[in-house]
């Protein structure tokens, strides 16, 4: 047998066998984890996919906007005026160009050394990253993700370490490398980062930490920054100094390991000691000016996003649905303006701002009681809107500047009579039916309510009836027309106050709302009245610029017509007299300017208001406590009314007093005793509607039940100015005859004019006959002349006068005696001191009708 012959081993054979045993094992790595790689793949098909398809949806949709958070909202006033911050963290996007070169090279030294080279996925260190996570049985403590996955984390996943966040970090990154060049990724990664304390974005992070710029960053100060977006709550330079150094020194090692820095820059950045500025500008706290704009802002947005304003609802159902689909919607927009991003312009004017706030805080100075939560308690609040463009200029939501409830437009109180003109009178007026000089009956009536002061003038004109703000009047007027009709009105004015159990409730005819209304309503209901039935869809924004979209204010937003010009007109020329007639509501606070308004005080005076205007400004005032209390004493015309003349007297007082234009469709034409237009000259004039009047011809019935009405009003009123001039001859005849007995009575002698006298009374008794007066009169007048007929006559002379000149005459003595006392003292006459005799006199028209 032969002996087998060893080959004889090669020293080249010694040299390849280690490289091929790491070859072999390589090898069986590889075949071993395509094999574990297929399993994992079939038992995870359905997640791996979903993580692909994510990825894929990611950057289908992304953009550059997408890499930066939201600024901090800013707000300024119409001068441009910086006037509030809602602070979202100061945020500044700053480019590439703007962002120190150290910090950049500090990120790749520490995160991602081979970010120039790979094409979003770093494979050697996922593969660290896997044989770690196997190493912990499935628990990921490191990462191994590149920068370009880590902008994709920050942006649009979470920051959990899940197995499904970094495969689709993993499916990702390369699709963006693909969409961006490397300055653009680094430049989102530098912008996206949170550097702790509120900082995001190495802008706000440098201003916070170093009082500098991203640009002027030092080597140590990037080192700083790069290590706290690393872990911010461990490396947070404020809180854990010490941990903070001792990561940026880290850092610094590596970036001069990876020679991107010297040794000598190294060294020096060490030893540099660890300070930090701590330079934290804080949001400016919301005030009157800046609540009120975010809420008009996040009108503005839903507007833009289709909703649906709805102010008149049908039931409690319509009512709930609207109300939880609105604080939704609203809620997320107003969130959203908080978050920052928007840069926003009103027409809200600060000095006419100071100005009403300073006459509230010093006609209310002298109410000094606190509420429990340490606010004043008793308190106003006032809306300013210029009604040449229709925008709010000034909004005040309580005494002082510290309180952030704005009553201006969160708190709705019951309006009392001011909100006569719009929901009774107005609507009145457009149906034709209703005009200045029209007569309502005003009185008691049963289940209706009661008229201040508790006096009722009988039939009285509308005109008179607003002026002196007689419920009863406004009542019925409501009750006529309609009280949904008069709600609806509210509506088209955008009142946010209506409530379906307002539906059919007549005390709404004197402002008794289920909810309330807004002060910003009233001032932009009566601003309809200013501005010839027009009502302003503009609040208080002028611009809307969002970070993202650009301008987002729609400014061509038509006026809504509510009322004709004709009613506006009418109806503002009422309202004139509530200032200037001595029974007005508000006499005494008449302006330099033509102006007009309305008082309004609730029951037990617990909310009291004044709301008027000029062509120029319309001014809406509240008084009145957070939780409602009786205000002895206090009234429309005192605090509010002193408060709006005090206003409005300022602002005004350098406009021409520029008054409002008649348009051709109102005539001023005579009215009748029953306040009717009569082409006859009655010395009393008043305005009238031919478009309403044409509008209440319309409607034929009703026309026809009107006509009816002013015939029996007209024959009512004859037969009342009969009845009164039937009293008066009979005040006047029952005058004259006591006037003559106590004459009778007074006798000492009959002369020839006693019989002439005795025969004037009983024929002015006969007329009296059916009277009050006739059963008294009858027996005194007998008693008196049965007096005077016993008395002796007197004798008097016949001798013919003596002629003394021509033309002249001289009286001749009597032969018979005058005794004392037989002269009447000072004659007989009237009980008013006229000569005798009895003048009936033309019956006169009662004053006011």
């Amino acid at each position: 047998m032969k002996k087998t012959r060893k080959k004889k081993k090669s020293k080249w054979s010694i040299f390849l066998k280690p490289i091929k045993i790491i070859l072999y094992t390589f090898l069986a790595v590889m075949v071993l984890g395509c094999l574990a790689g297929g399993a994992v793949f079939l038992k995870y098909q359905k997640e791996i996919l979903a993580c692909k398809e994510k990825a894929e949806s990611i950057m289908s949709k992304t953009s550059k906007s997408d890499f930066s958070q939201p600024t901090d909202t800013r707000i300024y006033d119409s001068s441009g005026t910086l006037i509030g911050t809602i602070n979202s963290g100061h945020y500044e996007y700053v480019p590439i160009a703007e962002i120190n070169e150290s910090l950049q090279n500090a990120y790749i030294a520490q995160e991602d050394r081979r970010f120039y080279k790979h094409h979003g996925i770093d494979y050697i260190g996922l593969l660290r990253a896997g044989l770690v996570y196997v190493k912990n049985k499935g628990t990921i403590t490191q990462g191994g993700s590149t920068i370009t996955q880590q902008v994709i984390k920050n942006t649009y996943l979470s920051q959990e370490r899940t197995f499904q966040r970094k495969l689709t970090e993993f499916f990702a990154a390369p699709q963006m490398e693909k969409k961006y060049s490397k300055p653009e990724i680094l430049e989102f990664y530098c912008n996206t980062n949170y550097y702790a304390n509120r900082c995001y974005g190495v802008s706000e992070a440098s201003r916070y930490y170093f009082d500098k710029e991203a640009k002027d960053l030092t080597i140590w100060e990037a080192a700083t920054l790069a290590g706290i977006s690393n872990n911010p709550s461990k490396y947070d330079p404020v809180a854990h100094p010490e941990t903070s150094q001792k990561k940026r020194n880290q850092i610094i090692s590596n970036m001069a390991l990876r020679k991107l820095i010297t040794e000598e820059e190294s060294t020096f950045a060490k030893e540099q000691p660890l300070t930090v500025a701590k330079i934290y500008e804080p949001g400016m706290k919301e005030n009157y000016q800046t609540s009120y704009a975010i809420h008009s802002t996040t009108l503005e947005l839903m507007k833009n996003d289709g909703f649906v304003f709805k102010y008149v609802f049908n039931n409690k159902t319509a009512y709930d649905a609207y109300k939880e689909q609105y604080q939704e919607v609203y809620q997320t927009k107003s969130d959203m303006i908080r978050k920052g991003g928007f840069e926003i312009h009103t027409s809200l004017d600060t000095n006419i701002q100071n100005l009403l706030q300073s006459n509230i805080d010093e006609r209310l100075k002298k109410f000094k009681d606190v509420q429990e939560n340490g606010k004043l308690a008793l308190q106003g609040a006032a809306v300013c809107i210029d009604n040449r463009t229709g925008y709010v200029v000034a909004i005040v939501g309580g005494r002082g500047t510290d309180d952030e409830y704005n009553r201006g437009f969160l708190s709705k109180r019951q309006p009392g009579s001011t909100i006569k003109p719009l929901i009774d009178y107005a609507p009145a007026f457009e149906s034709g039916f209703y005009y200045p000089s029209r007569l309502v009956n005003d009185n008691l009536f049963d289940k209706g309510p009661k008229n201040s002061g508790g006096k009722y003038f009988g039939p009285i004109s509308v005109r008179e009836a607003l002026n002196r703000s007689l419920n009863t009047v406004a009542w019925q007027v409501l009750a006529d027309i309609g009280v949904d009709k008069g709600i609806a009105y509210l509506g088209k004015m955008r009142f946010i106050g209506l409530s379906y159990m307002d539906n059919g409730n007549t005390s709404m005819s004197i402002g008794g709302f289920t909810e309330g209304a807004r002060v910003v309503d009233m001032a932009k209901g009566y601003a309809v009245l200013a501005n010839k039935g027009m009502y302003s869809n503009k609040s208080c924004i002028t611009s809307i610029k969002s970070q993202y979209d650009g301008e987002v204010y729609n400014q061509n937003q038509a006026d809504d017509r509510i009322f004709t010009e004709d009613t506006a007109y009418m109806v503002t020329d009422v309202l004139k007299g509530t200032l200037d007639k001595p029974y007005g509501t508000g006499a005494g606070l008449g302006l330099n300017v033509p102006a007009a308004g309305k008082t309004g005080t609730t029951n037990s005076n617990k909310d009291t208001w004044f709301c008027g205007y000029t062509k120029y400004y319309t001014t809406a005032i509240w008084v009145g406590y957070d939780t409602p209390k009786a205000m002895p004493g206090v009234y429309g015309k005192t605090y509010s009314g002193r408060i709006w003349h005090d206003f409005m007297a300022e602002i005004n007082k350098d406009l021409p007093a520029m008054d409002w234009d008649m348009p051709a469709t109102v005539s001023l034409s005579n009215v009748d005793s029953i306040g009717e237009k009569t082409t006859s000259e009655t010395g009393r004039k008043d305005l009238f509607s031919s478009i309403a009047e044409a509008a209440a011809r319309s409607d034929s019935s009703k026309w026809q039940q009107e006509e009816e009405r002013k015939k029996l009003d007209s024959q009512s009123q004859k037969n009342l100015e009969s009845a009164q001039a039937s009293k008066m001859a009979a005040d006047q005849a029952a005058a004259a005859i006591s006037a003559t007995i106590a004459e009778l009575n007074g006798l000492q002698y009959r002369d020839s004019t006693t019989d002439d006298k005795i025969n004037t009374a009983r024929k002015l008794l006969e007329q009296l006959v059916g009277t009050e007066y006739y059963d008294g009169l009858k027996p005194q007048l007998e008693s008196a002349i049965n007096h005077a007929m016993s008395l002796p006559k007197k004798e008097e002379s016949t001798t013919k006068p003596q002629e003394i000149g021509p033309g002249m005459t001289k009286p001749v003595e009597t032969t018979t005696p005058v005794f004392p006392g037989d002269m009447d003292p000072g004659g007989v006459g009237q009980p008013d001191g006229s000569p005798g005799g009895f003048d009936y006199g033309p019956v006169q028209e009662e004053p006011g009708m």
